[in-house]
């Protein structure tokens, strides 16, 4: 018989892609070369963005409403090496609402000079439009416990001839919750974790997020180990969106520091198995194609 411990579960998170639009403008005397760090105007007309509503780690779009380039970003910033009138970026927001734009998920949470894009002096004043779009899944650290609970409504539709009640199915709803160990560091909470991490600090400050919402979608793993060969990998996992409704912290002393999280479901909740072989795409004959590419590489696998 096959026991299952929780050990081998795991939570991966994707920051939600959003379709609202935040509209801005950055001068000449927002953009501070030197430090590769800008800002937004903060006048009457156009006020700059409160804190918390852009968070660090987040892939922002950015897009000259006007369509000229993007001039305040260096060239070096683009793949081809040349400046358009739109592009994204991972995000860092400092103490002060400054923002600093980086290539990579880990390098913005990281905060360091490893990535950091370089800016350039703008001709003139341009006004941007900027949204969250969707990201990769990364690892959710320092996960204790998670609980998800699948809800079906269930209608009566009793007549009065009838000499027992009846039922009919409607709709599905879900909840759950996450334990996390806080941390804000992410270099401390991806400890022993191959692949970019996510901190639990980042739902503390998604909950208070009120422009773009308290979004975010979810693999919540049962199983994600090699039951059979080290080649093949096991995966069993419910998939969702869902929204933050509460985050808690507990502080004791002597004792860990808490954060409990819980959400509910915003659409369909797919429970997924299968196994398949690493590194490798499987095609309809016996064939193997190895993937020769850097680590930093990917391939999407457009499905449904």
């Amino acid at each position: 018989m096959t026991v299952f411990l929780g050990n081998s579960g795991v939570v991966k998170l994707r920051r939600s892609e959003t379709s609202r639009t935040l509209t801005r403008t950055v001068k000449g005397s927002d953009v501070d070369v030197s430090k590769k760090r800008f800002s937004f105007a903060n006048d009457d007309d156009l006020p700059g963005f409160p804190h918390g509503v852009l968070l660090t780690g987040d892939r922002l779009q950015i897009e000259s409403t006007e369509g000229a380039n993007l001039d305040f970003i260096s060239a070096s910033g683009w793949e081809g090496g040349s400046q358009q009138s739109d592009g994204a970026w991972f995000i860092n927001i400092d103490e002060l609402g400054g923002i600093c734009l980086y290539d990579t998920f880990s390098n913005a949470l990281d905060g360091g000079s490893t990535g950091k894009v370089s800016l350039a002096n703008p001709a003139a004043a341009r006004e941007i439009q900027v949204k969250s779009i969707q990201a990769e899944y990364n690892i959710l650290g320092l996960v204790r416990s998670f609980e998800l609970n699948n809800d079906r409504e269930v209608v009566d539709v009793t007549a009065l001839s009838d000499e027992f009640r009846k039922n009919e199915s409607s709709l599905i709803s879900g909840n759950g919750s996450i334990e996390c160990k806080f941390q804000y560091d992410p270099d401390v909470a991806g400890a022993g974790v191959s692949g970019d991490v996510d901190v639990p600090s980042y739902l503390h400050e998604l909950i208070l997020r009120q422009k773009l919402g308290a979004e975010f979608e979810a693999e919540l793993f049962i199983v994600q180990t090699g039951a059979n060969t080290a080649a093949l990998t096991d995966q069993l996992y419910f998939e969702f969106k869902a929204i933050v409704t509460s985050a808690a912290i507990g502080l004791g002393t002597g004792q860990l520091t808490i954060s409990n999280f819980n959400f509910v479901t915003t659409g369909e909740i797919s429970m997924k198995f299968g196994k398949g072989a690493l590194g490798f795409i499987l095609k309809e004959d016996t064939d193997r194609l190895l993937l020769e590419q850097p680590g930093s590489g990917k391939l999407e696998l457009e499905y449904d």
